[in-house]
């Protein structure tokens, strides 16, 4: 994806995010409701609707944030070759828009789920805590309920090349044959 789409995906995630009172959510969950009064379920699923359309449009913002800086980076080192390497220093501390945007996914959803497991990935990936990167990788590959994705395995892939172990590299690589075969026997 361009950097142009991803903007878009950022901003439409920033209004929705917005357009929510998170304080008014966190004290409707800070409080125990009446499980048999009808109207208090009924708010009850309102802002649980909330609550997922929140973590939706954080999990998407974070996704498109982790994009965009792996686009940068991918630019800053095609300069780097082509150009001496000559570093700015300007002295400015920029916020970590996806460690601020992670944190406040947290506050609302289990992380380490399969649903947001991904963005975990990318944190720890991110931070350099690629072993941690790799086990929050392989317990969402055990304890998804539906057959593991393809991608989950790629990215477990590129993990493993990243540490440096080539030998599970080469046992998952074999494994994805059997995993994911390219074509389906003739029989």
């Amino acid at each position: 994806m361009t950097t142009n789409v991803l903007s878009l995906v950022i901003d439409a995630a920033n209004n929705v995010i917005d357009s929510i009172d998170r304080d008014e959510l966190a004290r409707f969950f800070a409080l125990k409701n009446d499980p048999e009064d009808e109207d208090a379920e009924n708010i009850r699923k309102k802002f649980e609707s909330t609550r997922d359309q929140l973590a939706e449009a954080l999990y998407q913002k974070g996704l498109a944030l982790a994009e965009i800086e792996s686009l940068k980076d991918l630019d800053a080192t095609e300069r780097a070759k082509d150009v001496d390497s000559e570093q700015s220093t300007d002295g400015s501390s920029h916020p970590d828009l996806f460690e601020e945007n992670f944190l406040e996914l947290k506050k609302w959803v289990d992380v380490k789920s399969s649903k947001y497991g991904i963005l975990t990935v990318t944190r720890e990936r991110r931070s350099k805590r690629l072993g941690t990167a790799l086990k929050v990788l392989c317990d969402i590959i055990q304890n998804d309920a539906e057959s593991a994705k393809k991608k989950f395995y790629e990215l477990k892939l590129s993990l493993l090349d990243e540490i440096g172990w080539k030998h599970l590299a080469t046992y998952e690589r074999q494994w994805m044959l059997v995993r994911f075969p390219p074509t389906l026997p003739l029989f």
